[in-house]
């Protein structure tokens, strides 16, 4: 009878040491696509896209410098959608911030 026990003791050891992570690793990776297909989807039905969420991040940090007294005075404009950068003419090209 002390042999059976063992064996079982042992055997729920084993399955909790190895079996539960490796279950745990399996259900992971088989659920990732399917849970960023679902992110992606509830994006595209909001209307949600990277340029917008940009636009809200860069505003926040604006608002934020503004609180802080860090932004100039001077009131800037938003580029228009689609209209291509313009630099002010006093500033050289190697100042320019490379991306």
């Amino acid at each position: 009878m002390e042999n059976i026990a063992e064996a079982v003791t042992t055997v729920l050891i084993v399955t909790m040491v190895v079996g539960v992570p490796m279950l745990g690793l399996t259900i992971r990776f088989s659920l990732k696509p399917l849970v960023e297909a679902f992110i992606r989807l509830r994006e595209a039905q909001l209307g949600v896209t990277d340029t917008t969420l940009l636009r809200e991040r860069i505003s926040y940090l604006e608002r934020v410098l503004e609180a802080h007294g860090l932004m100039d005075e001077r009131n800037l404009l938003p580029p228009r959608q689609g209209a291509p950068e313009r630099l002010p003419s006093g500033v050289s090209l190697k100042d320019r911030e490379r991306v």
